[in-house]
């Protein structure tokens, strides 16, 4: 879209495309999927020597054997850590409360998880966040099974609910998450609810 800034100056960028590219419109009307509009998707996957090696996230006594792989999202300039949560939270399956519960040792929640990862210096990086909503769905491919990212990007991730760290402003004992299925949907989840979440830097 062009937008007109200050003195004159247009700002020619553009919004990501969707990935749909199946048209499913009927009589006059021109969808999504037939228009194909916004920048396509693009991520560069580093490689052996473009980050450290491999590092644990230890939290709460339990290590998720965490790769280092990460991938650059050439159109934002974020790099993202290729797998979410895996290993840790109440039930050891990489599912965490946007609230964190325990302290010190015992601490866990998407916050202390980044913290951890952090400290490991994952992938090299000490400034690893939590994606915010938009960061977050601006990774969501809709053409793909279950909405799930670029596979060749992202080869593990699971169809599943992923926190942001946008909480909610009606009601603040509710996060924005991202739900990676077959539907697709950006919804509120109550923080206590266990949930993936995925590490993001840059921005």
């Amino acid at each position: 879209m062009n937008l007109l800034i200050g003195r004159g100056r247009r700002n020619t960028a553009r919004l990501l495309a969707t990935g749909q590219v199946t048209s499913y419109g009927s009589g006059t009307g021109v969808d999504d999927g037939a228009l194909k509009k916004g920048i396509v998707k693009r991520y560069t996957i580093l490689t052996t020597g473009q980050y450290s090696g491999t590092t644990a996230i230890l939290i709460n006594g339990k290590t998720d054997a965490h790769s280092n792989n990460c991938v650059f999202d050439d159109h934002t300039g974020l790099m993202w850590s290729r797998y979410a949560s895996a290993s840790v939270g109440p039930a050891s399956n990489g599912l965490i409360p946007w609230t964190t519960t325990g302290s010190g040792t015992t601490a866990e929640g998407i916050f202390p998880y980044c913290a951890a990862a952090v400290a490991a210096s994952l992938a090299g990086y000490t400034d690893w966040r939590v994606p915010n909503a938009y960061e977050l769905g601006s990774i969501m491919h809709r053409e793909a099974t279950n909405t799930v990212p670029d596979v060749t990007a992202f080869p593990s991730w699971v169809a599943s609910s992923y926190y942001s760290s946008t909480s909610r402003y009606s009601a603040q004992t509710s996060a924005i998450q991202v739900n990676f299925d077959t539907v697709g949907q950006t919804t509120t989840l109550t923080k206590t609810i266990n949930a993936y979440v995925v590490l993001v830097r840059g921005g």
